[in-house]
């Protein structure tokens, strides 16, 4: 199967040559099976001839990742069938290759094994199709089988066929009747995937008893405790009920719990904590009712808290950041926000919105668009906002796949506007916009009509004539010095004669003092930012998109490559993301080796710790006058 994806495999003669090796002097392919027996018994396998195997295994499920498929292209479907199972591959001519669209692969009951070769061999062709009927249907395809009396199966006589036979012909020809015949040395795929046995993938026992007790035998631990005679332990040999060996247990609690040697200890937490991965409590009173070992506590802790499994599941207290701020525009039109809203039901040939807000005046605008490309999107910026304000300095978007088009980033260059790009999943902090589009729905709702893009310009008509309390005024006052006269205005201004002069100069005046007001925040005084985060390695990232059920809530753990306040980098499969820091936690790894606890020193202080003279042990006065003695293999520690 390897050699048929082969040129799929990068550097495939490099990876299998540890096992090409063992060739050597097999030239003869015609040597009889004593011969051949003895070569093999002759065959030293060895570390590096496993570990290419397992390189090829990778490197097969990597080449054979499924290719999308080519509307168009040739296909063929490949099928096989042993005695116990049947198998077929979906493939497509691409390049003079035979690329992989779909695997299958069945296990035949009972009865169905009983059948003739013939007709197991049919039974996978109908199989396959049924499965890959969707793809096929319509489509012109080969079959290529190893059975060569299949080719004839559509020119025989029908009454030599039974029932079942005839019942597969007839649904297999409503899809093709080109059944071409293959050696089965070059049916590899096919071959390989009906040779899958399920009952013979049995799992391995938890515990080998025999090597348990053996373990315990030579387990430095146990030794001490069975000459420490201050021990509350009460170890005591006890027979185990599924081995013909002895075991030594702790009978101290009335239950006789094994004593676990070093090399057991975490094969037994996974095998307990992994059937539901429970907390550090509930995983340390399961282990402690049943086994025994030093320090067992402090390790339980460590493994619980480094748990990967648990940590991509569980949810613990979200990452909340201080909100970060912009800095103030210095004019109008310098800095303005846009997204997308859509797609909306059909109105006048319209789906989407594009919205667009300027962060000093707080001016928006609502511009219907039939579609979200980036030359749509383009094109409508260009003619409602620049036509009419000019080119913005800055631009806030979120990360949306047209806004970060190729054309897009033309667009703003060309306009010498900086582009700023929000983190994934982080709509905060774009969040003026957001809130636009919060009271932008809400108007189109309340207005109960179909037609929203009808409503659009009265809508932006209110908004823009709202009085905003952050800024003491409305918008349309920023923009033009005075509010916009609305359609229930009953007393006309113009009628009033007014001093000309006194009006510009005061128009004048009050638009030289306008200064930017930052946007209001809401909720600002609930923060949590783990400790954790400051100094971490590895993080696990949220997972905010739509998810199927049962999915894990977090990926990762992924290396940090640097952080700032509000975010942080990480490399996620080989790149170089940045995302929100209110979307990630910190990741506790299991180092290779957990430590005994260390004792834990209230109130210690440098200046507490003495050394006497002749090399003596270290010593800590405590506030009662008692002096503790530490090992000097605490001393570094202490220091």
């Amino acid at each position: 199967m390897l050699n048929f994806y082969r040129c799929f495999i990068p550097k495939a003669a490099h990876i299998l040559a540890p096992i090409v090796q063992f060739l050597e002097g097999h030239t003869n392919k015609k040597k009889s099976h004593s011969s051949v027996r003895k070569s093999f018994e002759q065959l030293k396998w060895n570390e590096n001839a496993e570990q290419a195997f397992l390189a090829a295994k990778k490197a097969i499920a990597e080449a054979t990742l499924l290719r999308h498929p080519i509307p168009g292209a040739q296909l063929s479907l490949w099928v096989d069938a042993s005695d116990v199972a049947i198998g077929g591959t979906l493939s497509q001519l691409s390049q003079g290759k035979w690329e992989p669209i779909a695997f299958f692969s069945m296990k035949l009951n009972k009865s169905q094994q009983k059948w003739s070769t013939y007709d197991r061999e049919l039974f996978s062709i109908y199989s396959a199709i049924k499965k890959f009927k969707h793809m096929l249907e319509g489509r012109e395809f080969q079959i290529y089988t190893d059975q060569k009396p299949l080719i004839y199966a559509f020119k025989q006589n029908p009454d030599k066929c039974s029932p079942r036979q005839l019942r597969h012909l007839d649904f297999i020809s409503q899809y093709s009747t080109d059944i071409r015949h293959v050696q089965g040395s070059r049916n590899i795929v096919a071959d390989a995937l009906s040779r899958i046995e399920v009952d013979s993938i049995t799992k391995s026992p938890i515990l080998n008893f025999k090597e348990f007790a053996r373990a315990q035998k030579d387990d430095s631990d146990i030794q001490k405790f069975l000459h420490n005679d201050a021990s509350s332990l009460q170890l005591e040999i006890k027979p185990c009920q599924t081995s013909n060996c002895n075991l030594l247990c702790d009978t101290s609690t009335g239950v006789p719990r094994p004593f676990v040697p070093t090399s057991f200890r975490k094969r037994i937490f996974d095998h307990l904590h992994n059937l539901a991965h429970p907390g550090i409590a509930a995983s340390t009173k399961l282990i402690s009712a049943r086994y025994v070992w030093p320090g067992m506590k402090y390790q339980i802790k460590q493994w619980v808290r480094c748990c990967e499994s648990c940590q991509r599941s569980k949810i613990q207290r979200h990452t909340k950041t201080p909100l970060g701020t912009f800095s103030l525009p210095d004019a109008r039109f310098t800095h303005i926000h846009i997204d997308i809203v859509g797609p909306l039901p059909p109105s006048e040939g319209q789906i989407y919105l594009l919205t667009i807000i300027d962060r000093f005046s707080r001016w928006p605008e609502a511009i219907p668009i039939p579609d979200m490309r980036a030359k749509t999107i383009c094109r409508a910026i260009f003619d409602t906002w620049i036509s009419r304000f000019g080119c913005p300095s800055v631009i806030t978007s979120d990360q949306g796949s047209q806004l970060r088009s190729s054309m897009f980033v033309e667009f703003t260059r060309m306009l010498g506007t900086q582009k700023i790009k929000t983190t994934p999943y982080h709509p905060i902090s774009n969040g003026i916009v957001e809130r636009f589009h919060r009271h932008l729905k809400s108007a189109i709702k309340a207005h109960e009509n179909e037609k929203w893009s009808e409503l659009i310009p009265i809508i932006l008509l209110g908004i823009r004539t709202a009085v905003k309390e952050d800024l003491q005024s409305s918008c349309s006052e920023l923009v033009y010095g005075t509010t916009l006269r609305l359609p229930c205005d009953m007393i006309d201004v113009s009628d009033i004669p007014p001093c000309y002069i006194e009006f510009i100069t005061d128009l004048r005046h009050r638009m030289q003092q306008l200064n930017p007001v930052a946007t209001s925040a809401h909720c600002t005084d609930r923060f949590y930012i783990h400790p954790s985060l400051k100094s971490s390695s590895h993080i696990f990232l949220r997972v905010d998109r739509v998810q199927p059920p049962l999915r894990q809530p977090y990926t990762g753990p992924h290396k940090v490559l640097c952080r700032t306040d509000k975010t942080i980098t990480v490399d996620i499969n080989g790149r170089k993301t940045t995302v929100s820091l209110d979307r990630v936690k910190p990741a506790h790894l299991l180092p290779e080796t957990v430590l005994s606890p260390p004792p834990v020193i209230k109130n210690l202080k440098s200046t507490d710790v003495h050394t006497s003279k002749n090399d003596e042990p270290p010593t800590y006065v405590t506030r009662s006058g008692r002096r503790v003695h530490f090992p000097k293999k605490l001393t570094t520690f202490i220091t």
